[in-house]
């Protein structure tokens, strides 16, 4: 039962980052269209996440209704149309969703797999999902604007902090809890100076931006959740690994160039979640691996 629920309640998440993707996507497209248009016209109103307080299909931009707005089942019934202009919805709604649910049940068969502790449980939980809603909208938007918005990463950091601060504080003798605002410090900083490190490298040796600074935040981000050893680098070298994959692959396919732009934040966000899942059980394969132990 508490699967379903976990299910459920991912579902109806995903459709709130729905809106936050599309929405703050639409206001960089609008501050260039402001931009170019404030000698014309009047510029153009910036969405928010609250406002309009009701979704509307992208084209026509039709309030939707509450039936309209049933997560992956509006979807299937309207065959991925708006009701009301027929144009195309982008599957990217569905993915959203399903890819929320999914990761939630899977965050609480980690946590219960763990932890013995409901109160343990329920807080390993609560902020494993937070930091997992931030990493599909920053995945999601890098994805479709090639830019990690400062205002996700930020809020993210700011809930991270305050999350490890309130686990710090009611850890006493509660295991992962002691210490946490400390390890997410350490995390965060490592985390933001080591791939600063790597963008300047890699910006000396090719002649060009490496990587931009959007990343550099995104990875202090991931570091206040997951803290310093062995999630870090093992983030790193996922995202790396994961990343040349399928530049190979764009390569292979579309005959891209290496110095396409593929941006770099959703494979930072796959390498987290992997990293925050199984981050312990990869570092101890590893270490018997090399004989380590």
């Amino acid at each position: 039962m508490e699967y379903l629920i976990t299910v459920i309640f991912g579902l109806v998440i995903g459709s709130f980052l729905n809106v936050c993707i599309y929405r703050i996507s639409q206001n960089y497209h609008q501050t260039e269209d402001n931009e170019k248009s404030k000698q014309k016209q009047k510029p153009k109103e910036k969405l928010s996440i609250m406002y309009p307080n009701r979704s509307f299909c992208p084209e026509c931009k039709h309030q939707l209704s509450a039936l309209d707005n049933i997560p992956v089942f509006s979807y299937i019934f309207l065959r991925g149309k708006c009701r009301y202009c027929k144009k195309p919805i982008s599957p990217r709604y569905i993915i959203v969703e399903l890819l929320t649910a999914g990761i939630f049940a899977f965050i609480l068969y980690r946590g219960i797999s763990q932890f013995d502790n409901i109160r343990e449980i329920t807080l390993y939980v609560m902020r494993s999902c937070f930091f997992a809603c931030f990493l599909i909208v920053i995945t999601f938007i890098d994805l479709k604007e090639q830019v990690i918005p400062n205002k996700v990463v930020y809020s993210g950091l700011a809930i991270g902090l305050a999350l490890s601060a309130y686990l710090t504080a009611m850890g006493n003798n509660h295991g992962f809890m002691q210490q946490e605002i400390v390890k997410s410090l350490i995390g965060g900083i490592v985390g933001a100076v080591v791939i600063l490190i790597i963008a300047i490298g890699g910006t000396l040796i090719f002649r060009k931006e490496a990587m931009g600074m959007g990343d550099v935040r995104l990875m202090a981000m991931i570091g206040v959740y997951l803290g310093l050893f062995p999630y870090i680098p093992l983030t790193l070298i996922i995202g790396a690994i994961s990343g040349s994959i399928v530049g190979i692959i764009l390569m292979a396919k579309h005959g891209k160039k290496m110095d396409s732009m593929i941006p770099f934040g959703p494979f930072l966000s796959l390498g987290a979640m992997i990293s925050l899942l199984y981050g312990k059980e990869i570092w101890l394969w590893y270490e018997s691996l090399m004989g380590l132990r």
